[in-house]
């Protein structure tokens, strides 16, 4: 399959047309609290630890290098080429950077929330003792006694992608969507905690659970498509789009809270396509785009001018007709660049990493079996991506693939783990997840 063709194809034209569609709900979906239907969660994994500190004075980073996230030293307990009692006995201090200068001093906190005015900018820390004349030993590979440890930077932030989540906190969150056209929340609360490992103290999530669902649509059946692009229109929250019978887009910005600002049109045309997706920033720009297929299986990617429009469309694939689904997965290997599963009518998934620039990689396949699934979605880490970090300039994260299974289980695949993990039941509800 052909999936390296590049041309300038016009496809939907763009509107500006504001409405506003759905209503405020006041009482959550009848029976998805507290009732048998209602999606159930399972245990939440224990800590698990975070990468040592090399001896080269380079200490990784968690989060991930898109708005909404939040950044963290990743082994605080330890220090290069001395234990932490002789190198900082009373304490410490960061410095955060962005592009080598230092953030302003109400932002020299931990975590440090990724803002929409750090997007295209590269961040990183120094560690320092808050002591310095008692310090002993500090980054001798660069031979900096001043500084005890530092961190590479980041790739350039990009724009919050659908791993962010809607309710502002970064976190793993899914919205479902039901036949008779309400949309429903399921936030997700993290505790972080330093949890016990080889090394001493790490960083890690202690636990997770589901919050209350929330209704926050209702009347979206008159769609049939709708999807996360990310953050969209550059506010630093992330939004859907969704697509009616006559292919008018509408985006409906979210608030940060779970909610909507007033939807507009961005675009017409769109029925031509019989698949849409929201991959995240597929061209490297740090923005989020619109990958489309159209009946002839060509591929057009619809680049994001991160401010609620578009840049021009090129084609950049062909063949994928062969597939009866296209999901945008985000990162699944781990190299900082989005990826995309197709499931072929046979039932097999199939794997394509995007090389971060517009282009593509290569190509794997995971197996058969998927084409019993209701739905399968990209939505970020379920585990909030424990144990990954930031280092040597990109983040080392394996986004989680979930599916929804003939009995309604909710199912977890992690990165290329062929085996699932169920994470809730009674999720045959919903027509498709968000």
């Amino acid at each position: 399959m052909s999936l390296l063709f590049r041309s300038i194809a016009r496809g939907p034209l763009r509107g500006t047309s504001p409405q506003r569609l759905w209503a405020t709900a006041v009482l959550l979906v009848a029976g998805l609290v507290g009732s048998g239907a209602a999606p159930a969660s399972a245990t939440t994994a224990g800590a698990q630890p975070l990468h040592h500190i090399d001896m080269d004075g380079i200490v990784s980073m968690i989060g991930m290098p898109y708005v909404g996230s939040e950044l963290r030293m990743g082994a605080p307990a330890e220090f290069s080429g001395c234990d932490k009692t002789q190198a900082a006995p009373d304490g410490y201090t960061i410095e955060w950077l962005s592009n080598g200068t230092p953030l302003p001093p109400e932002r020299q906190v931990e975590p440090l929330k990724i803002l929409p005015s750090d997007r295209g900018n590269r961040l990183s820390f120094n560690v320092y003792a808050t002591t310095p004349e008692k310090k002993q030993c500090g980054d001798s590979l660069r031979g900096d006694q001043n500084t005890l440890l530092h961190s590479e930077e980041t790739a350039p932030i990009a724009a919050s992608n659908r791993a962010m989540g809607w309710t502002g906190r970064g976190n793993f969150e899914l919205m479902g969507r039901t036949d008779d056209g309400r949309l429903v929340l399921y936030p997700r609360t993290y505790t972080y905690a330093l949890g016990s490992c080889d090394q001493g103290l790490c960083p890690s999530y202690e636990s997770a659970r589901w919050d209350e669902p929330r209704l926050v649509g209702t009347g979206w059946d008159v769609f049939n498509i709708v999807f996360s692009p990310g953050d969209f229109d550059g506010d630093g929250n992330n939004d859907v789009l969704a697509r009616d019978a006559e292919g008018d887009l509408y985006l409906y910005p979210g608030d940060g809270h779970g909610g909507w600002r007033d939807r507009s049109i961005v675009g017409t045309g769109w029925n031509v396509f019989d698949s849409i997706v929201g991959p995240g920033d597929f061209d490297g720009d740090t923005v989020n785009d619109v990958l489309g297929r159209d009946a002839e299986g060509d591929l057009h990617l619809y680049p994001g001018d991160g401010a609620g429009g578009w840049k021009e469309p090129e084609v950049v694939g062909t063949g994928w007709q062969v597939f009866d689904k296209i999901i945008a997965s985000g990162d699944l290997s781990g190299d900082g660049n989005v990826d995309i599963l197709g499931r072929n009518h046979a039932g097999y998934m199939h794997h394509y990493r995007s090389d971060g620039q517009g282009g593509w990689e290569g190509a794997g396949t995971w197996g058969p079996g998927w084409g019993v699934m209701i739905d399968v979605i990209g939505a970020g880490s379920y585990s909030h991506n424990l144990g990954e970090a930031i280092h040597w300039g990109h983040t080392v994260t394996r986004n989680d693939t979930i599916a929804i299974n003939p009995h309604g289980d909710l199912l977890k695949y992690s990165g290329f783990v062929p085996t699932d993990q169920t994470i809730g039941t009674g999720w045959d509800i919903f027509r498709s997840l968000i």
